[in-house]
């Protein structure tokens, strides 16, 4: 249990029950996070709308998005983004040991294996300690990829440590 409340949908505001709507709908569930983050109904709104925009939009393959949703997940150890983004990996067609390949950073090509490197280097702790890998980055991806890339990163730093912080499991 979370240690925070949840807010159940009939205690909710009607941003939060439009959101809980929307999952019921495309999950058949409302995820704990959710329910935890309609304390603040306007956050929650906005993570919504920014999760949408980054992993169902964009210029980069949505497999190369949830090798990242992953890779930060592992780095952080977030049991709830882990089993999700994993779930999410398989249904983009990762098999076992392409997940296995991410875990080890060994990546299915050089560039992923770059790409990875640098999204834990910058979730450990933050910045960027090591500048080749941008520069790699650089050379292989145009920078509205780089953008989405570094986005991705971001906004599962973001949930990763919401639901570590607050004690969100796996349902």
């Amino acid at each position: 249990m979370a240690l925070i409340s949840s807010v159940e949908k009939e205690q909710a505001s009607d941003i939060a029950k439009e959101i809980y709507q929307k999952f019921e709908e495309e999950a058949g569930k409302v995820p704990e996070w959710v329910k935890v983050m309609a304390h603040r109904p306007e956050i929650l709104k906005e993570f919504v709308e920014l999760f949408n925009v980054t992993m169902k939009q964009g210029v980069i393959d949505p497999l190369l998005k949830w090798k990242i949703a992953y890779t930060v997940s592992q780095t952080l150890k977030c049991p709830f983004c882990l089993d999700v983004s994993e779930k999410m990996l398989k249904k983009f067609g990762a098999s076992e040991e392409t997940i296995e390949k991410i875990k080890s950073l060994e990546g299915e090509t050089q560039t992923e294996k770059e790409t990875l490197e640098l999204i834990k280097d910058v979730t450990l702790d933050g910045h960027l300690d090591n500048p080749e890998l941008f520069e790699k980055l650089r050379q292989r991806f145009s920078e509205p990829e780089i953008i989405e890339i570094i986005s991705v990163m971001g906004l599962f730093n973001f949930i990763n440590r919401f639901n570590n912080t607050l004690a969100i499991l796996p349902e």
